[in-house]
């Protein structure tokens, strides 16, 4: 069965450099591609915002062996954690969006990446309710006065 887990979490050091982040991608697509799992990750300015998919056996044991316990993040909040019929992802471990994106004047940059990496099916259809969520939430980001 596949699923799909978004969750939100706080960076327990404010400023993470382009170092830490790279170790954190390394680690998170290395786990994701033997797990099979998919997703994307957005930080920015100390939050982070995860969606995964794959096997719900997988997936679970991910965040519950790895994410949960990594005392990198604190307030970590499942936002969804949902069935799907299909994946959104185009065999990407793990795309990532950051402050450059975020950031960037150019309404669709982040957006952008995020179209790139969904599967046609996922572009064909409604997004699933994880999905819909990380698209809201990064929105709500760019539109934060702090950026």
């Amino acid at each position: 069965m596949l699923v799909e887990l978004l969750y939100c979490s706080v960076s327990v050091a404010p400023h993470l450099t382009d170092e830490d982040l790279n170790h954190i991608l390394a680690s998170a697509r290395r786990r994701n591609l033997a797990e099979d799992i998919t997703g994307m990750l957005i930080y920015h300015q100390g939050e982070f915002v995860q969606i995964l998919e794959g096997e719900n056996k997988s997936v679970a044991n991910v965040y519950e062996k790895f994410i949960d316990p990594d005392l990198r993040h604190t307030r970590i909040n499942k936002e969804q954690e949902n069935t799907i019929s299909h994946r959104s992802f185009n065999e990407c471990s793990m795309g990532f969006v950051g402050a450059p994106e975020i950031e960037s004047l150019m309404p669709s940059s982040g957006m952008g990446i995020l179209m790139n990496m969904l599967t046609d099916e996922a572009k064909s259809k409604p997004l699933s309710l994880g999905l819909s969520a990380f698209v809201s939430i990064y929105n709500q980001i760019r539109k934060s006065p702090n950026r």
